[in-house]
Order: structure tokens, then sequence, then C-alpha cells
């Protein structure tokens, strides 16, 4: 790009980095108040919030993709149902072993005939078939179906136990053009688990002892303000991977290798039985094409290739 190109994405860089960190979640976060979207994810990452620190500002390109496409979704599902209810504010009361907790939320859609819809985006949905939900996300979606009921936001005929609770992912890249979805009854056992998380981070807060690093580093790196003075040089990638969602991006790359390697057996094959073979099947044409050769001469820029082979 020419200087003055650079100048103009500079710009529109920094534009969507304000807009995100001006967010009411942003601002929630700077004022180191906690909310039902912070449980179940890192545990030490709450702590610090609840003792005031200021996290530095990290990269929120992708979480602005995000929140704008999640925006659309639900404003195109409130076009086609206008009877549902988008974004509104609740809260939800928690009784812990060290104390009672009110925390503050918006779930995305709640349909008052009995159902409650949080809307995610995230690169591609195969890790998500695999996984489901994570910790946090059933927390979160737990939490805000019995917030949202007890807001009288459901039904008068609608009992909580009947209230089904879902995520529904859209693929940003737009590669899987319909959205997964997951969906189950409420259950009091996730906000009892919730509880509980929440109580572990406010033990280690009044003891003065760091809480839990749930997140696999790498994760931490790439979109936690803290990672600098929490997790830089107490560990690396070396070590045991635990994480579901790794371990699912892991399995489907070795999938990927195998089928790759299935394919070009399939090509061979084929080919081999339609050598000089022109024509039409009814639904595809086949024809040998000519391609000429010359010579090809150019410099390959280094780049970082993942490497996934069974230990041996």
């Amino acid at each position: 790009m020419t200087a003055e190109e650079e100048a103009v994405s500079r710009s529109f860089y920094e534009a969507v980095q304000l807009a995100t960190n001006q967010t009411a979640r942003s601002i929630q976060a700077s004022g180191h108040r906690v909310g039902v979207s912070d449980l179940g994810h890192c545990s030490e990452r709450v702590r610090r919030h609840l003792l005031g620190q200021q996290e530095p500002e990290t990269d929120k390109t992708a979480a602005f993709i995000g929140t704008a496409l999640g925006d659309h979704i639900e404003a195109a599902m409130m076009a086609m149902y206008p009877n549902m209810i988008r974004q509104s504010e609740v809260s939800i009361t928690l009784h812990g072993d060290t104390g009672t907790y009110v925390l503050m939320g918006h779930p995305d859609l709640i349909e008052p005939s009995g159902k409650l819809i949080d809307v995610k985006t995230t690169r591609g949905l195969n890790r998500v078939r695999r996984t489901g939900p994570s910790q946090q996300q059933q927390f979160q979606r737990h939490m805000y179906a019995k917030a949202s009921h007890a807001a009288g936001l459901f039904d008068d005929d609608v009992a909580l136990t009947d209230v089904l609770v879902s995520n529904v992912w859209f693929d940003r890249a737009g590669d899987d053009r319909e959205p997964y979805v997951h969906e189950e009854r409420y259950d009091e056992r996730v906000v009892e688990a919730a509880t509980a998380w929440l109580d572990d981070v406010v033990y280690a807060f009044q003891h003065g002892e760091e809480a839990r690093k749930e997140p696999p580093i790498q994760m931490c790196e790439k979109a936690c303000g803290f990672f600098l003075d929490c997790r830089a040089g107490r560990g690396g990638p070396q070590g045991l991977i635990e994480d579901n969602d790794l371990l699912a991006a892991v399995a489907m790359h070795r999938e990927a290798m195998d089928l790759e390697r299935q394919a070009r057996r399939l090509k061979d094959e084929a080919k081999a039985a339609l050598q000089g073979v022109e024509g039409s099947t009814g639904a595809y044409t086949v024809k040998w094409v000519k391609i000429s050769g010359g010579h090809v001469e150019y410099d390959r820029s280094p780049y970082m290739k993942l490497d996934i082979r069974p230990i041996r």
C-alpha cells in the first residue's frame, strides 16, 4: 500500500478498536463489574477485575465483526418474529458459600413462549458441532434463562424448568451457510455450578491468591490484555493439550489430511480408468484439456506449516 493507503487503513483500524472498547460490555469491564458473561471462562481474569486492575487493550477486530454480525442477525429475527424480546437487561442473584452476588446481563433473544436464544459467531462450525457450548456459554444461557423468567419475560404459563436454552452459531466466513444450534432445557444444576465457580474466584480474591487460569495459554496470548503479566514465560505450547476446543481442532486437521490422501488416490484411480474418455454422464461433462508446459521461477516467502502426526 502507498503511504496514503496505509493512513486510511490505520484510521479505519483505530475507529474499530475505539468503537469496540466503548461498548457497554467494555465499559462494564473497565468499571470492574462482573457480569453474567464473565463467568466460566477464566477465573484469574475475573479476580483481577475484582481487584480493580485495568486490563490493557488488545486487538478487538474479531469481537467487532462478531458483534456487528450478531446485531444484524438479531434484527433479522425481530423483523420476522416481532413478538421476540431483544437485549433486555436482566439480573440474577446467586447465593454462594462466600457471599451473595447480583450479576447483570443482556440475553440476545427471548421467545416468550419459552425459549432463550444466545447468538454466537465463530470461524467455521465444525469444532462447535463436535464440542457444543463451552462452560462459559452454558453458564451464560442458563443464568440468562433464570434471570429472564424472574423478570417475567416469558408467558405466565411457562415454568422455568420448561424453558429451552439455545445457542445459535453462525460462521463468520460464510462457508457454512446455515447456523448450528444446540438446545436443551433449563437445568438448575448449571446455575449452581456457576455459583460454585464464582465462589472459587471470590475466595482467591479474599485471600490474595491467584485463581485458576482455565483457557489454553495460546488463547490467552491472543485475547487477554493481562497475558504478559499473568502467563507469559510461565509455560508454553509444549505441554499436554487438554482443552476440548483445541482437541477438536487437532482431530479435524488429522481427518482432513487423511481425506486429502484418500482424495488423491481416488483421483489417480479415476484418471487411469478415464484415459482417452470424453463425453457426458448427463450430470457431468468429461474432457481432457492440454495444459502447456513452461518454466516457472519464483521466490517463496517463509511461512509456518502446521505439523500434526502420531506419537510413536
